[in-house]
């Protein structure tokens, strides 16, 4: 007579193995995604980067070839160099231990001009420079030309707009946009911008609102602009 042995504590140790492999992918899935910061440059006629999520790599970023001259990876300096897919540059201050950012894509503003590139995070001028500042998870980080002196035109701020994910063929769609004063990211209703996308557009009124109408399904982007004032966009599906 045979000896059949079971196979059922094979199996469970087979199913707890990948239930187990499950969930650690999962749980490094859910990781990365919660490590990930967005990084969106405006240039000076329009946007060189659109808002890109990335995850911090511990990696240090060295733009002049000099081992020394490094940032910390997990910085927005990392951020920006993962976003611009390594396209920019900047100037090393060993006063600071960190660089002075001129460069991005194709756009280069000199450290001796009256223009240089701010730095915003979450709407509002950052607390420290590109080397320094460690992103935390969610955060959005905003690159974009700005200028210093009294010759500068009076900046009308960064726009930020609130608009439902889904419109619909033919119905108002509103929208509204708020500037955040280059000062302090002080929020306000921007009169008189203007929103524009799947060829519809309006101009803003009281408390920011503008309404729109599409006439074509489909996805399509909001622009937001106004004069002296840092643009934004937005995605929006239209359905039927």
């Amino acid at each position: 007579m045979h000896h059949i042995r079971s196979r059922r504590p094979a199996l469970a140790l087979l199913a707890a193995v990948a239930a187990l492999t499950l969930l650690l992918g999962a749980r490094t899935h859910l990781a990365g995604a919660a490590s990930a910061v967005t990084v969106r440059v405006e240039g000076p006629s329009g946007t060189l980067i659109a808002a890109t999520a990335v995850t911090l790599r511990n990696a240090p970023v060295v733009k002049d070839g000099r081992p020394s001259h490094s940032c910390p990876g997990r910085s927005a300096a990392g951020a920006l160099e993962l976003a611009s897919v390594g396209h920019w540059g900047g100037t090393w201050s060993s006063s600071y231990h960190a660089y002075f950012l001129t460069t991005i894509g194709t756009v280069t503003l000199p450290s001796t001009g009256a223009e240089y590139w701010a730095f915003w995070v979450n709407d509002a001028p950052a607390s420290a420079g590109i080397c320094s500042y460690d992103p935390k998870p969610g955060d959005s980080l905003l690159f974009f030309p700005d200028c210093y002196g009294k010759h500068c035109p009076k900046s009308a701020g960064v726009l930020g707009v609130k608009a439902a994910p889904v419109a619909t063929v033919g119905r108002p769609y509103s929208v509204t946009v708020t500037a955040y004063s280059d000062a302090k990211g002080t929020p306000s209703a921007a009169v008189g911008a203007t929103v524009s996308g799947g060829g519809a557009s309006a101009k803003t009124g009281p408390g920011g609102r503008a309404t729109l109408t599409f006439a074509h399904a489909g996805r399509l982007t909001l622009t937001a602009t106004e004069p002296h004032a840092i643009r934004t966009e937005a995605a929006v599906s239209v359905t039927r």
